[in-house]
């Protein structure tokens, strides 16, 4: 499983639930109060994978509401982000 972790200019820090520390790490993100971004490094399995051609999922619980994901490198993903005010 892709490995998320600590970057430059994170703000934040979420544990796994309780009881769910075997399945779930941590998960470092940045906030600004209107977008959350969080960085994962692919596992070489993963890499092989995706190298491929094979697809690669993300689940975003939101509730009812749809919300804009992107996916990117930092460059890409900080250019969007702007928008939004403060970046990492």
């Amino acid at each position: 499983m892709s490995d998320t972790h600590d970057f430059k200019g994170s703000t934040h820090h979420y544990g796994p639930p309780k009881g769910l520390e075997e399945m779930i790490g941590w998960l470092h993100v940045f906030k600004n109060g209107k977008t959350v971004v969080s960085a994962w490094k692919p596992t070489p399995e993963e890499l092989k994978k995706l190298n491929n051609g094979e697809s690669m999922f993300i689940s975003v619980m939101s509730g009812e509401t749809v919300l804009p994901v992107f996916v990117g490198t930092e460059k890409e993903c900080k250019l969007v982000v702007s928008d939004t005010g403060k970046t990492w």
